[in-house]
């Protein structure tokens, strides 16, 4: 298993020049409650696109096992995150019930759009607000809904044993279904393979 890291390099995205554009980048942002399966239809979205690099968070929470350092996070130790803190590094962070940071490397971010990169995370939807409110003209937002709270609640429990853990994230989805009028789109994912297909026709309209 991979170690956290004391330090962090300026950016934490290889770019290559060949998907260089000749525009600014776009930042796609996708949202949704925690279980609705953005990671899932983003991994496979991004097999059949070229071009968008995805942004991975950086968090101070344990590695687990077929995690690897920058996919689907950047692991650093609470002593470099919060010096990150100190030092304005981030777009946007936070502390969740675990005690464990997350945050969005603005170094990243900035180097993308300006050199015409684009670049696809996923996000909570005050992240997802953050960025649009920051780069407005580059912000590409896509909402992902559950079917229902039912499955929703069916999904959380295949992946998570403890019940209050389940039941934070259940109380968070009221709020984050508050948004969702501020998203320019919005995929249904009640079948995956459908759902991706959208996903991926998104993409390409703007690749």
């Amino acid at each position: 298993m991979e170690k956290k890291i004391e330090h962090i390099k300026e950016l934490v995205i290889n770019f290559e020049g060949k998907n260089r554009k000749n525009r600014e980048g776009l930042f796609f942002v996708l949202s949704g409650s925690s279980g609705v399966g953005k990671n899932t239809l983003l991994n496979h979205a991004l097999e059949q696109i070229d071009g968008i690099y995805y942004l991975p968070s950086i968090t101070t929470r344990e590695i687990r096992k077929g995690e690897r350092q920058g996919f689907p996070y950047f692991f650093v130790s609470r002593s470099q995150f919060e010096k990150m803190i100190e030092e304005k590094t981030f777009l946007e962070w936070k502390r969740i019930h675990s005690g464990d940071y997350y945050g969005t490397h603005l170094p990243t971010i900035t180097y993308a759009l300006n050199n015409g990169y684009d670049i696809i995370t996923d996000m909570d939807v005050l992240g997802c607000e953050e960025v649009m409110n920051r780069f407005p003209k580059n912000a590409i937002s896509i909402f992902i809904k559950h079917p229902s709270v039912e499955e929703l609640r069916e999904r959380l429990t295949k992946r998570e044993s403890n019940p209050e853990v389940i039941a934070k994230r259940l109380e968070r989805v009221a709020m984050e279904m508050s948004y969702i009028d501020k998203y320019q789109y919005v995929i249904v994912n009640d079948d995956l393979q459908r759902a991706v297909k959208e996903l991926v026709k998104i993409l390409k309209q703007y690749t």
